[in-house]
């Protein structure tokens, strides 16, 4: 998985409220041991604030985002991506057919990888933007590396391209375009089997 850009300004947000956090959990510890009269070692200096902020971003980053109440009051608008996807795709090669495969997002609060296998190739994603704010919805964009595989004609080689998909309830639709060299552009439908959020 790699680091994700968006538009939404919860990561400063979220970043900025666990510091705060990390500061009273800390205090609350500080005060616990004190009114204890319970004198800690001068090399038992954790978790600290720091240590602190760093267990709680990781929570953050692997579990807490997902809860959907946090969605709900607004601190999270990047939306759960995870789980396995039933690929419909054209081509502009197809001649009016589509063809099937799978895709499977796998995502963090901050990070995001998009992997397809089609029957002719598959291909992971290099880089990718969730956009929260656009007129148009929540769009997915990504740039991707595809790779044919040993079945296929051998007019068909690793490249490059770029995807602009947008999320319409558990369906994220949109077009694709593939390097100068492939000259190839198409549509893609994904369709999110059961809900794996």
């Amino acid at each position: 998985m790699r680091s994700y850009a968006t538009d939404s300004p919860e990561w400063q947000k979220v970043t900025l409220r666990i510091g705060i956090i990390s500061v009273a959990i800390d205090y609350v510890i500080h005060w616990f041991f004190q009114t204890r009269n319970v004198q800690i070692p001068w090399w038992v200096d954790a978790p600290g604030v720091l240590g602190i902020a760093g267990g709680l971003y990781e929570v953050f980053e692997k579990w807490l985002w997902t809860i959907p109440l946090l969605r709900s009051i607004g601190i999270v608008k990047v939306p759960n991506l995870n789980g396995e996807w039933k690929l419909q795709g054209w081509t502009k090669w197809s001649r009016g057919q589509d063809y099937q495969g799978e895709a499977v997002i796998k995502q963090t609060w901050t990070r995001i990888s998009i992997c397809i296998e089609t029957e002719q190739s598959s291909s992971k994603s290099i880089t990718a933007s969730l956009l929260v704010n656009e007129d148009e919805g929540i769009t997915l964009i990504y740039v991707y590396r595809n790779d044919p595989k040993a079945n296929v004609p051998t007019t068909m080689h690793s490249h490059r391209g770029t995807a602009v998909l947008r999320l319409k309830d558990d369906c994220l639709e949109g077009e694709y375009y593939s390097g100068r060299d492939r000259q190839n552009f198409g549509t893609l439908i994904l369709r999110r089997k059961g809900d794996a959020r």
